[in-house]
């Protein structure tokens, strides 16, 4: 009797919380609506590259025979839809050949009616680029968000870079102007700095030199540097820092730096950066009035 009532409150749990699990696969149905008379498999691999970026993101995508090839979206497709029962509808389109460009699109419609809820759309520079932009299609559609914004380091396309020339790792010079933050309303700050580095996705290495100062109190160094970079977009924060020779408070000697701030125009061929840079000396400085242990600046900085 015992395990009777707990199979059948088992039961009723399973066909109460359905509905809810239903809900929570999101079933979706996803069809090519225009192939824009690529070759088959082309239009399959793009296809599946779709499949997979909405797996990714949790969305299940329904294997039905009647989905492959291309399907219009029409009356024909909202049947077949219902007939699914699928929550989410995806189309995938390919406006043909422009030379070696190629022009997608990818949008989410809604389920019966079909009525555009979101889409995006992105020329790739040839058919290599194909799956790129389709990945990032699904990523703008999934967030609502431009597939412009979604363009990172190792997926710009080649039409988004060629005014930039953007190359994944890059060599630059760095002028930097910083503004000593220490003995507040006493003398003009004033510094400089200079620098040369390689910069990738996510890190940067670099040597500089320069040096700030207010109210005849400052520090002057040459050191090697190193940064963390985590996004590979348009603006990224940045946290880093260094060894070197430094002198500071009337004494010389070993010194580090800590730095952290903003990386603007990632994407483009000249970049700025802003924040903030603690020069730590390694030694004792000379006593006095003016004595510290760290000579804390903001600067702005542009790397070209």
């Amino acid at each position: 009797m015992l395990h009777g009532r707990v199979g059948l409150r088992t039961a009723l749990l399973f066909l109460l919380a359905a509905p809810a699990m239903a809900q929570g696969r999101a079933d979706a149905l996803l069809v090519v609506a225009d192939d824009g008379a690529l070759e088959a498999p082309a239009v399959h691999a793009l296809r599946s590259v779709a499949v997979g970026e909405l797996r990714k993101r949790g969305v299940n995508v329904l294997a039905d025979r009647r989905a492959e090839g291309v399907r219009p979206v029409d009356d024909t497709l909202a049947a077949l839809s219902d007939d699914l029962g699928a929550q989410r509808v995806f189309a995938l389109r390919v406006g043909g050949r422009l030379g070696q460009k190629v022009p997608l699109s990818f949008e989410e419609l809604a389920p019966g009616t079909l009525a555009p809820v979101y889409s995006a759309s992105l020329t790739a520079g040839s058919l290599e680029e194909c799956d790129v932009v389709t990945a990032r299609l699904v990523d703008a559609v999934m967030t609502r968000t431009s597939a412009e914004s979604t363009a990172q380091m190792r997926t710009v396309t080649a039409s988004e870079s060629k005014p930039f020339a953007k190359k994944p790792g890059e060599r630059f010079w760095f002028i930097g102007l910083p503004v000593a933050l220490y003995n507040g309303g006493r003398g003009t700050p004033f510094g400089f700095t200079l620098g040369y580095g390689y910069e990738a996705e996510n890190f940067r290495l670099s040597a500089s030199t320069g040096g700030y100062t207010r109210n005849s109190d400052g520090v002057a160094f040459l050191a090697l540097e190193a940064a963390w970079i985590p996004f590979a977009t348009e603006i990224s924060p940045y946290f880093g820092g260094g060894l070197g020779y430094m002198g500071a408070g009337g004494e010389a000697g070993m010194g580090g730096l800590a730095e952290a701030g903003l990386e603007f125009f990632r994407l483009h061929g000249v970049r700025a950066l802003a924040g903030v840079q603690l020069s730590i000396p390694f030694f004792e400085t000379r006593p006095g009035p003016d004595h510290r242990v760290v000579y804390p600046a903001a600067f702005v900085r542009l790397a070209f």
